[in-house]
């Protein structure tokens, strides 16, 4: 089975106190941005079970904008877990990172791990905090958390913890499973996350889009990658330039296995939300749902209407109503013909 969680371990939130901060470090100040991010945003209607999101995760004043259509959607909803996929930017990884502490800790609290942590990471290319180099970012001097004795691949990881406080601010009650994806097949990691995902469960892809080209160009590459995301176009999105991609393209080969769908409910890039358009990064907000069953079949709907045709030439010519048999629906396998 692996390492045994520590029960004192805590995945901390690194920059919480440090020079160049992803989280500002008191919970007052931190509950208000979230809380401006979410009033700023609107909510998307969709006909369907949210499954899943892909938001951003840079600094708050550059993407907080975006990720705030995204974490409204989870206001008055709830969830047993949440798994949190995030790509590594500081490990050479070539697994999917699963952490073996016991809560994550952000300034706004502690949020515990789920015991299916320990499962996926029994689950090729899921493993519980495997070894791998880590290049320590150029801000860790300035952090307010002393590097550990063994750095792993969530050390330093910021596009997992910046999801965190959303989730803390929309959600209740739930548990956290967090992993820091290396180069790994998306499809086989789709299959093994499958089999810890169940309808109490919501993914969250977390990614930034384009790097640090003109506000113009941004567009178009955004564009391109977010349709393909949204068409569920895997060999499309394979091409396309996103830090979470491979949290995106696990995400998409679940939905395409599930029947999921995707809806866009922004895009927008730090020229939009900062100001700077000479270098900008792209953001987007998008939900996966599994759309909700029709009331009615092709084969319904052919017959209602065809019902509603007659009804409409019985009354204006006089006659009779057509004769809908008592007990006989058109949800049954036999339809019965309409006779007048």
């Amino acid at each position: 089975m692996g390492r045994r969680r520590h029960p004192d371990r805590r995945c901390q939130s690194p920059r919480a106190g440090g020079r160049r901060s992803f989280l500002p470090k008191d919970p007052v100040e931190l509950s208000r941005v979230i809380d401006s991010c979410l009033a700023g945003a609107k909510v998307t209607p969709f006909d369907g079970e949210l499954k899943a999101l892909i938001c951003p995760h840079a600094g708050y004043p550059y993407s907080g904008p975006v990720a705030g259509f995204a974490y409204r959607l989870l206001v008055g909803r709830h969830y047993e877990t949440v798994v949190v996929l995030g790509p590594s930017h500081y490990a050479d990884l070539r697994a999917a990172s699963v952490t073996n502490a016991a809560v994550f800790r952000t300034p706004l609290g502690d949020v515990p791990i789920s015991a299916k942590a320990l499962a996926l990471a029994q689950s090729s290319p899921f493993a519980l905090e495997p070894r791998c180099g880590v290049q320590r970012p150029d801000w860790w001097l300035q952090s307010s958390r002393t590097a550990p004795s063994v750095e792993t691949a969530d050390t330093w990881e910021h596009s997992v913890e910046v999801e965190i406080p959303f989730l803390q601010k929309t959600l209740k009650d739930f548990q956290l499973l967090p992993v820091v994806m290396g180069e790994v097949d998306p499809a086989t990691a789709a299959s093994a996350l499958g089999r810890i995902v169940d309808d109490h469960t919501l993914i969250v892809a977390s990614s930034d889009l384009s790097h640090y080209y003109s506000y113009a160009t941004a567009l178009k590459l955004d564009e391109r990658c977010v349709k393909a995301i949204c068409d569920l176009d895997i060999d499309t999105m394979e091409t396309q330039e996103a830090c979470g991609r491979i949290p995106i393209l696990t995400l998409m080969h679940l939905a395409r296995e599930r029947g999921w769908k995707a809806c866009l409910l922004d895009r927008r890039n730090s020229g939009d939300t900062a100001g700077d358009k000479s270098r900008v990064v792209g953001y987007a907000a998008i939900a996966f749902y599994a759309p909700a069953q029709e009331m009615f079949t092709a084969v319904d709907r052919r017959y209602l209407l065809e019902l509603a045709r007659k009804t409409v030439r019985a009354v204006v010519a006089g006659g009779n109503l057509p004769k809908y048999p008592p007990g006989v629906s058109p949800r049954n396998s036999q339809r019965p013909k309409v006779v007048l």
